[in-house]
């Protein structure tokens, strides 16, 4: 009676080795992420966003001489003060009137300007 209880603890252990090989990798693999447990995302790609055109910004352009800074396309000039000057020759050379200059620079008294001092020119009416 020994021999049969021997052949049957053989074939189990057999089976249970046939059994654990096939767990660990020598049977076939299964793909059904189901069964396998970890799902593989897939791989990110990089995608180029356009950068946005942005529509074109007007910049007044200085140009002048001396004290003068005129900017062109604008609708009010700006000068620098220089020693000499006053309101009143301001007015003629831009061809304003006082009162406009000291009005757009919020000036009360018009002997109060200095060197160095920026004006705001109002346009010509």
């Amino acid at each position: 009676m020994r021999k049969p209880a021997i052949v049957v603890i053989s074939l189990l252990v057999m089976a249970l080795l046939m059994a654990a090989c096939g767990q660990l990798g020598g049977g076939a693999q299964t793909t059904d992420p189901e069964q396998v447990g970890e799902v593989i995302p897939p791989t990110p790609t990089n995608t180029a966003t356009p950068t946005p055109t942005l529509p074109a910004t007007y910049t007044p352009i200085a140009v002048g001489f001396g004290g003068s800074v005129y900017v062109t396309g604008g609708t009010r000039s700006v000068h620098i003060v220089q020693p000499g000057e006053t309101l009143g020759i301001l007015a003629k050379q831009y061809g304003v009137t006082v009162d406009a200059i000291a009005k757009a620079n919020r000036i009360s008294n018009y002997n109060l300007i200095k060197v160095g001092q920026v004006l705001y020119i109002p346009p010509c009416e």
